[in-house]
C-alpha cells in the first residue's frame, strides 16, 4: 500500500504536466477491482488483465461501455484517458 501511495505521489506532478497518464488512470479507476498488479481479485471474481486476449482497441470498448459486472467509464474518462489506460494495460503490465 505504501508503494502505491509513493507511485501516485510521484505520478501526480507528471500527470499535471502531461495530462492523465495510463498509469494514473489505472491506479485511480482499475485497481479497486483488478488489483495493483492487474491480476484480478478473487473477492470480486475479476479477470486478470495480464492474460486478457482483448486487443487494445477492444479493451478501449470494454472500458468505455462496460461488460458483465464492470461499469462503463465513458462518462468519467475522456477518450484519450481510455486509450491511455488500455495502452498501459497492454504494454506495461507484465505477468
Amino acid at each position: 500500500m505504501k508503494r502505491l501511495a509513493l507511485v501516485l505521489a510521484l505520478s501526480a506532478p507528471l500527470a499535471a504536466l502531461a495530462g492523465e497518464s495510463g498509469l494514473v488512470v489505472f491506479h485511480g479507476k482499475c485497481t479497486r477491482c483488478h488489483g495493483a498488479d492487474g491480476r484480478g481479485k478473487a473477492i470480486f471474481n475479476t479477470p486478470s488483465m495480464l492474460t486478457s486476449k482483448l486487443s487494445a482497441a477492444d479493451m478501449e470498448l470494454v472500458i468505455a461501455n462496460g461488460r458483465a459486472k464492470m461499469p462503463a467509464f465513458k462518462a468519467q474518462l475522456s477518450p484519450d484517458e481510455i486509450k491511455a489506460v488500455a495502452t498501459f494495460i497492454k504494454t506495461e503490465l507484465k505477468p
